[in-house]
């Protein structure tokens, strides 16, 4: 990486996982002018993420995930935050799935109802009624 501020080269003096929010937290250090500066690296979900629906395989939207999630969770007054943290959760969920990087929607599902669930029941039985791919797969509306 290059520094922001001349362009020179950096190195990282440290690095951390920040688990909540799938990313990496990194401080860097110009070798040139000596400025220290932050950056955090995020996983690009649509080349991570591919989904398998009905045989063709798709690109993850996670715009369309975020959007099934605050409709579920639009009783909230925090509906944005929480729509975010739980998609969050989901995500950190599906990458750690065996079949990784290609998942059925199903499977999407499945995890998005599980982690509502624990979340907020409301939410999870709002999701869980307007998913049928959930429905008859131990989750209850």
């Amino acid at each position: 990486m290059v520094c922001v501020y001349c362009g020179g080269e950096t190195k990282v003096t440290n690095s951390r996982w920040q688990k909540r929010s799938n990313q990496v937290w990194r401080r860097r250090q110009c070798l040139a002018c000596h400025s220290v500066f932050t950056t955090h690296e995020q996983i690009e979900l649509k080349s991570a993420l591919l989904v398998d629906r009905s045989g063709q395989t798709q690109a993850f939207l996670p715009d369309l995930l975020l959007k099934d999630l605050m409709l579920a969770l639009k009783h909230r007054s925090d509906v944005y935050t929480a729509s975010g943290e739980v998609m969050a959760t989901i995500i950190h969920r599906l990458l750690g799935l065996p079949q990784k990087p290609v998942y059925k929607a199903t499977d999407i599902s499945e995890a998005a109802a599980t982690v509502l669930k624990r979340f907020d029941k409301q939410a999870y039985l709002r999701y869980v009624a307007e998913h049928p791919s959930t429905q008859g797969r131990g989750f209850r509306v």
